[in-house]
């Protein structure tokens, strides 16, 4: 994996306005950027009238830039949009603007400030990879790939309106090639739209080419004409794509942990009701009740799709947890690579321009780990599980003390769920999310059980003063709540019972620089033993249960198989299960959609 992002080279003056060194060109009108934006896009899109009657809308767009054509964009919506309908704005970009320099060009532009205030805090760091930012009061997603233009070929999605930018055809070239006008085709949807700022021949030669309706409107400003079009062929696929269902609750989610919660979460900004159930008297009593977890991503040297798709609910599921300030204040993470391949690949990896963020191999103001090969992840860490897990399910009903133990059809279309003490609850959709229990269900769910047992060392004054967090095949936690938390163990079996051994083996892998720090190694310790639910390959699934059981279990499904990753992959995997649900595009990575369902462990 490397990060082939270019930098903008961002330079403003009252000569050349909002300008970009690399391309030699403006990013926008410099005296009336915003009229520009709105008589190129929103207005040659008709989108006013179109967001009145849509209940799902998808936009996308070359070249992501200042993000004013998105703002303006999000404004219109506001007024528009019909109640309860989703707007899905995908945008590439090959060279990101950083948060300091946004904020220096909404200081150019008038009338903004808010909305972009908003846009900027909410944007991710700088690295290749899909980031995905919500704007819950308005049911807006903004799906920002960081990314050359080409990789448009590998998503599957039809959008209803295009936005052609990137630059002039003379200065960006990338974006005004015959085989991306034919993906930029392949990607739109029946009576789908496209606008662009110019009128160049070859441009508008390629487009009509590649199927669309080609017509030429009055340009801005002292721009004589652009182009605008649609598509107007119907293929086979695009009903389904563009079929809109939000009639799926009220679901039932029987499970609170990390999945769970995820899928609770997911449904509720979408306004969709929903509640949880567990057998327990409180939620994340099992795998996911450790004080602490890792969220830590999985870094591959080359483009393989574990890796691909590791970083990409790294950086979602850790800007969730910002976002919903789960996060203790902490230095971040020191992965110690034991083995030499490991070491190796590390080596290459701070070889391949990732953010000193992401990963670097210095730390200020850590002497002891001289002469120590590490790699840090500074923004990679610990997060506080019970809180991130109840800020996910807040205002969402839970229903505690209620073992399903079975899921009846009932002649309204709807679901009974039966506890082991007869009662009932109704809903139309069920989602299990129950970890390893979920192999009740059929001897066909393709889970493993793995007992882990954590150790929890009392505080130890010496190590006061670091905030860092340590992963060496066992981790070792920043103290928290009085105690450090140090595990865990992997025993392939579903024993809740404490073991002495697996206390002595949590203990003795703490690195020995670390020993000595400690030095009171023998103080007080705690533990905690649960059962994770892991897959053959280490990744979790989501799938109808139809799929695995051959009877009628319709607007039934399964989330699981997180194993000891839960923190790190749930939320993604339950966005992307309540996507399939409603029929929204996944908008991922094609190399990356086979490690979602469940068919490659059957």
């Amino acid at each position: 994996m490397k990060n082939n992002l270019k930098k903008s080279e961002l330079l403003i003056s009252p000569e050349l306005g909002v300008y970009s060194n690399l391309y030699k060109d403006i990013y926008f009108d410099k005296n009336h950027g915003i009229k520009e934006t709105q008589h190129n896009f929103l207005k040659a899109n008709n989108l006013a009238s179109r967001f009145k009657k849509s209940n799902k809308f998808i936009i996308s767009e070359l070249g992501f830039g200042t993000g004013l054509s998105f703002l303006l964009t999000l404004k219109l919506w506001k007024k528009t949009k019909k109640p309860n309908a989703k707007l899905i704005f995908i945008s590439f970009e090959s060279a990101p603007l950083t948060k300091i320099e946004l904020k220096q060009v909404y200081k150019y532009v008038k009338g903004l400030k808010t909305l972009s205030s908003q846009l900027i805090k909410k944007l991710p760091s700088i690295y290749q990879s899909t980031h995905r930012l919500f704007f819950d009061t308005e049911n807006v997603e903004l799906i920002l790939i960081y990314d050359d233009f080409n990789s448009l070929k590998n998503f599957n999605f039809k959008a209803d309106a295009w936005f052609l930018d990137g630059f002039a055809p003379q200065k960006n070239t990338s974006a005004w090639n015959a085989k991306l006008f034919e993906q930029i085709y392949l990607t739109t949807n029946f009576q789908g739209t496209f606008s662009t700022f110019t009128a160049a021949g070859h441009v508008r030669r390629g487009l009509s080419n590649s199927g669309f309706s080609v017509s030429k409107v009055v340009g801005f400003g002292n721009k004589k004409e652009s182009l605008i079009g649609i598509k107007k062929t119907l293929s086979s696929e695009i009903n389904k794509a563009s079929s809109f269902n939000n009639h799926i609750g009220p679901v039932a989610i029987i499970g609170s942990g990390i999945s769970g919660a995820s899928l609770a979460y997911s449904l509720r900004k979408r306004n969709i009701e929903c509640f949880v159930v567990d057998k327990s008297s409180k939620y994340a009593s099992g795998a996911s009740g450790n004080k602490l977890a890792l969220q830590m991503p999985k870094l591959t040297l080359d483009n393989s799709p574990y890796g691909l798709l590791s970083l990409e609910a790294f950086t979602y599921s850790r800007n969730l947890a910002k976002n919903l300030n789960s996060i203790p204040p902490s230095d971040g993470l020191i992965v110690l690579p034991s083995r030499e391949r490991d070491q190796v690949k590390y080596l290459k990896l701070l070889q391949n321009n990732w953010p000193l963020d992401l990963i670097t191999n210095k730390v200020d103001n850590a002497k002891f780990l001289e002469n120590i090969n590490y790699v840090y992840m500074k923004s990679s860490g610990i997060l506080d599980n019970k809180k991130f897990i109840k800020n996910l399910i807040k205002d969402v009903k839970f229903v505690t003390n209620f073992d399903v133990k079975k899921v009846i059809n009932t002649k309204d279309q709807l679901k009974l769920l039966i506890d082991d003490k007869g009662n009932s609850l109704k809903a139309k959709t069920v989602i299990w999310a129950n970890g390893y229990e979920m192999k009740n269900l059929s001897n066909n769910v393709p889970i493993n059980s793995i007992s882990g047992q954590v150790t929890y060392l009392k505080e130890n004054k010496a190590y006061n003063n670091f905030k860092l967090n340590f992963s060496y095949g066992h981790h070792f936690s920043q103290a928290f709540g009085g105690y450090h938390q140090i595990g865990s163990s992997f025993n392939r079996n579903e024993d809740k019972n404490y073991k002495e051994i697996d206390q002595i083996n949590n203990l003795n892998s703490i690195p020995e620089f670390l020993k000595k720090i400690i030095k009171d190694f023998n103080s007080e310790t705690k533990y905690r033993v649960s059962i994770r639910a892991s897959t053959k390959d280490r990744m979790p699934f989501f799938c109808s249960l139809e799929t695995i059981i051959n009877k009628n279990t319709k607007n039934e499904y399964l989330l699981g198989g997180m194993g000891s990753w839960g923190f790190v992959y749930a939320p993604l995997y339950a966005e992307f299960l309540i996507k399939s649900l409603l029929n929204e595009p996944l908008v991922i990575n094609s190399n990356m959609e086979r490690l979602l369902g469940v068919n490659r462990l059957l």
